[in-house]
């Protein structure tokens, strides 16, 4: 059973919002938030971007953690941030950053397809 920070879900729904914007002001790209609790029983949202290398990703993946730790979400994993796809576990929360080419191959949001989208 996966652990789970002590928010209501209209505090996590703005902190993942705050995520966005910040991975917006690093210049991520392509920004998308995806609520899956209603196509999944154990995931409930993913924040997905990208970046323009993976000095980028690894720049937005530290800053965004960082961000996270401030608001009370704790990561559960060590992420590899050499990686094209870093990924930050925060209980409600997974982030995926991605460089281009992996988001393209991965293609996330047409997996989760069925998602609902959330703005920010």
């Amino acid at each position: 059973m996966t652990e789970k920070n002590d928010f209501l879900e209209k505090e996590i729904v703005e902190i993942i919002r705050e995520c966005a914007r910040l991975l917006e002001e690093k210049k991520g790209a392509d920004i998308v938030i995806m609520d899956l609790r209603e196509v999944n029983s154990y995931l409930d949202y993913f924040l997905i971007v990208t970046g323009n290398s993976r000095i980028h990703c690894r720049s937005m993946a530290r800053d965004l953690e960082r961000f996270a730790h401030s608001r009370g979400l704790g990561g559960r994993v060590k992420p590899d941030y050499e990686s094209g796809w870093i990924i930050l576990d925060f209980s409600e929360l997974i982030v995926h950053i991605f460089t281009r080419e992996m988001r393209e191959y991965y293609q996330l949001e047409k997996l989760w397809g069925d998602a609902t989208l959330i703005t920010f």
